[in-house]
């Protein structure tokens, strides 16, 4: 059984955390250490790594990079037997390893769960958990993450990453501010308004999955996701889970900010909430939409001719804290 290190020197707008965790460790032994110098090179390096036998692979990165490695295992299938995913939180957004990555941030403490097996499994766990597959983008090529949005959530990451990112602002930071925006502009500038780059606006939208949900009409976000808490320690869904992948709609118009905003994010599972708001889980759900898709922070368009099937797709197994 050995280890390996994928580091990817760009997340996290260069600081540098990854590359300095691949310094302490490339003369590690057992651990097989890669440095992602360009993105392309990510399927050889996972080749490589397969054919020396990893075990266990560490993923120094943020959300975008961990669901294109996901992507690549899933889809390719370069190891025989799928590696144990440990994922530290080194980019500039790191919602899925705020969930199930391993919860450890400082840099010694992670050289040494990598590197000294015996400590790793006695201060670790693991956990499993499917990936969400987007199986038919615009572009033919499915992919694996832990979650999309569309409608606001798009327009309102696109805004945080052209926008708040310059600022230096990062993590759960750039989100609040993302969310700030938004709530201010909702509340100042009406539903009528006409601003066509305001996040706040209509969404036409058909959802549709297998347990006879069917939603459509003018919405303002759609989101999905196999994760158990989302940005902020979010969960902005409810009611019973009996699949894989958790969804939620929220109409256009929206219902009184003020008023619903913390129930809808962070109220009991068993919350209610206004006419037109719809949870539900499902391991296979349509979309139609003309409005683009974000999933783990990477932007796609929904096919032309045919609804877009977003379903569980592989299941890992997650090195956590």
């Amino acid at each position: 059984m050995s280890c390996g290190l994928i580091v990817n020197p760009s997340s996290g707008k260069r600081r540098g955390r990854g590359t300095a965790l691949a310094t302490k460790l490339m003369n590690g032994g057992d651990v097989h250490v890669r440095v992602l110098e360009h993105f392309k090179d990510l399927g050889v390096t996972l080749d490589e790594l397969a054919g020396l036998g990893v075990t266990t692979l560490f993923v120094s990165s943020g959300d975008g990079t961990i669901q294109q490695i996901q992507t690549e295992l899933a889809e390719r299938k370069p190891f025989d037997v799928l590696p144990d995913l440990a994922l530290l939180p080194h980019g500039t957004t790191n919602m899925t390893a705020a969930d199930i990555g391993l919860g450890v941030r400082n840099l010694e403490e992670q050289a040494r769960i990598i590197a000294d097996a015996d400590y790793r499994a006695q201060h670790t766990t693991r956990r499993t958990r499917a990936t969400l597959r987007v199986a038919n983008p615009a572009d033919g090529q499915a992919r694996h993450g832990m979650f999309l949005g569309t409608g606001a959530l798009w327009r309102g990451t696109v805004f945080c990453q052209q926008a708040v990112h310059k600022t230096g602002l990062r993590g759960d930071g750039a989100t609040f501010a993302t969310l700030a925006a938004a709530i201010v502009r909702s509340v100042f500038a009406g539903s009528n308004s006409q601003d066509p780059d305001r996040i706040s606006q209509a969404y036409n939208m058909t959802v549709k999955a297998a347990d006879g949900t069917v939603i459509t009409g003018d919405q303002l976000f759609f989101l999905a996701t196999t994760l158990d808490k989302l940005i902020l320690g979010s969960r902005p869904f409810w009611g019973s889970r009996n699949a894989a992948l958790r969804a939620s709609v929220f109409p256009y118009p929206p219902p009184n900010v003020a008023r619903w905003l913390w129930t809808s994010m962070y109220g009991r599972p068993d919350r209610v909430m206004p006419a037109g708001c719809h949870s539900f889980s499902a391991n296979l759900i349509t979309i139609e939409t003309d409005c683009p898709f974000v999933i783990d922070g990477e932007f796609f368009d929904p096919p032309a001719t045919q609804p877009m099937r977003i379903e569980t797709g592989e299941e890992f197994t997650y090195v956590c804290r």
